[in-house]
């Protein structure tokens, strides 16, 4: 329990990706990929907090290469990886002006008087792969969702 990233399965119906604490708090994000034009994959995400004794503050999410050479950074592998906050899509130009691999900050969820468990607070992941790239599953890619929790 606590704060975990979700993605909307059908509307209004969500599912957890990740739980935090597992494996170090980094949450696997797959996606499949048919690398040989090159391809862009993004999602939709959300924070949110799914225990009413605590609320969170300074949350950030960040992308983490599990190989080497880094797979979020966009220029070794051609592989990139950028994160938005918000609800709706960004623009091939609002994604140009992102760069690879930035972390993104999280509006705190809840308060000292309330735990809030019903904001569902959106993201969006891109994942850039190459042209050349072989057909595969990336699963080198993780989320790490870092905050401080208080209790109400």
């Amino acid at each position: 329990m606590g704060l975990d990233i979700y993605r909307e399965v059908s509307t209004g119906v969500y599912t957890i990706y990740g739980q935090d604490g597992v494996d170090d708090g980094l949450l696997p994000i797959v996606t499949t990929h048919d690398g040989i034009l090159g391809e862009t994959v993004e999602i939709k995400l959300f924070v949110r907090n799914d225990d009413s004794t605590e609320y969170y503050e300074g949350i950030s999410v960040d992308p983490i290469s599990k190989t080497s050479p880094d797979d979020t950074i966009g220029t070794a592998t051609g592989h990139g990886v950028k994160l938005s906050l918000g609800s709706s899509q960004p623009t091939e130009a609002q994604w140009e002006a992102i760069d690879y691999s930035a972390s993104i900050d999280v509006p705190n969820i809840g308060s000292s008087g309330s735990g809030d468990i019903s904001t569902y607070t959106a993201f969006w992941y891109r994942v850039e792969v190459p042209a050349g790239s072989p057909a595969d599953n990336k699963e080198n890619i993780v989320l790490r969702l870092s905050y401080t929790a208080y209790p109400v």
